[in-house]
This record gives C-alpha cells, sequence and structure tokens, in this order.
C-alpha cells in the first residue's frame, strides 16, 4: 500500500513537472515541437557535417539531432535548451543513445554559450520565425566564418540562406535553408 501510494506521488510530481515546462515553453514563444530524423539527416547531409567537427543545436528538445550528428555522421554536439523537461529528456536520450562522450546538453538560455560558438562548424535550428527574428543579430555576430547555420522550416528575416533544399518534416513538405555570416 504504502509502495503504491509512492509510486503514485512520483508519477505525479514527474507529470506536474513534465506539463508545467510544456506550458511555460507554450507562453514563452517556444512550443515543444520535435523534427524528424528525415529532415535532420537530411540538414547535416546538406551541410556536409563529418567526423571530428562540432554540432550545435539551440533548443535542442530531445537532442535527437546531435544523437543523429553524433552517430551517423562523427560529429561532436553541443545542444542548450531552456526547458527543464526538455533538458533532462535531452541527457536521457543521449545515455540511452550511448553518446554521453560525444553530446554535451546544457540548461539556459542561448547566450550561456555565446563563446562557444565561434567554434561551431554547423548550428542547427528548428525554432518559430519569431524566435529566430530575436536571436539573429546575436546569432551571427557569434557564430565562425564558416559556420553553417542550417534552420528548419523557419526563415531568418535579415540573412538570405546561401542554399536551400526540400525535405519533409512531420509528414510535410518544408524546407532547410542555409546560412552563413
Amino acid at each position: 500500500m504504502l509502495t503504491t501510494l509512492l509510486v503514485a506521488l512520483i508519477f505525479s510530481v514527474f507529470v506536474l513537472f513534465w506539463q508545467s515546462s510544456l506550458l511555460i515553453a507554450v507562453i514563452t514563444g517556444s512550443p515543444i515541437v520535435f523534427a524528424s530524423s528525415r529532415a535532420i539527416r537530411d540538414g547535416l547531409r546538406l551541410a556536409g557535417v563529418g567526423p571530428g567537427q562540432t554540432v550545435f543545436d539551440l533548443g535542442c528538445g530531445d537532442a535527437r539531432s546531435l544523437i543523429i550528428a553524433s552517430r551517423e555522421f562523427g560529429a561532436k554536439g553541443i545542444g542548450i535548451d531552456r526547458s527543464i523537461y526538455s533538458y533532462w529528456r535531452a541527457r536521457v536520450n543521449v545515455w540511452i543513445h550511448g553518446q554521453s562522450k560525444n553530446v554535451t546538453i546544457m540548461q539556459g538560455d542561448f547566450h550561456k554559450i555565446e563563446k562557444q560558438l565561434a567554434h561551431a562548424d554547423f548550428v542547427y535550428l528548428y525554432l518559430l520565425n519569431e524566435t529566430l527574428a530575436k536571436i539573429e543579430p546575436w546569432l551571427f555576430q557569434h557564430i565562425g566564418a564558416r559556420t553553417v547555420v542550417a534552420s528548419l522550416a523557419f526563415s531568418f528575416s535579415h540573412h538570405q540562406p546561401y542554399k536551400t533544399v526540400e525535405t519533409t518534416n512531420l509528414a510535410q513538405k518544408t524546407k532547410i535553408r542555409l546560412y552563413r555570416r
């Protein structure tokens, strides 16, 4: 009886934590929507990601992009998400997929990694247009001259992509856009 109550309490706290994290994400303009593995692979392939390169994912969600970059392309990954739920989910996914040595997950605001961005070979984004507009000047100021930025489905306001391809994400046709400084 006591064990059942304890399990129910732990489950209830987890559900409350999960739901409140999702609600906060929606209210702050960052809903949690995961990209399909196909769209992620298409973006990594298009950008020419390869062994030894460093991939950053701003708003990394469940870290799927970083896990794919590490396992299939031989890259190192750094992800950041401000959602506590996404942060823990990403860390667990990285551990489950055996990529803890190759992928680092951080929790907090994107500005937390701005000094590291200059060393990024590739930055992966699946963020709404409104969020891209907010981070655009900051991002392009802090990335290196050779850093490739890929945005799935959404585009920047003031930078033009140098390459665009179609892909399928969540059963819909969409585009991946590549940018440089």
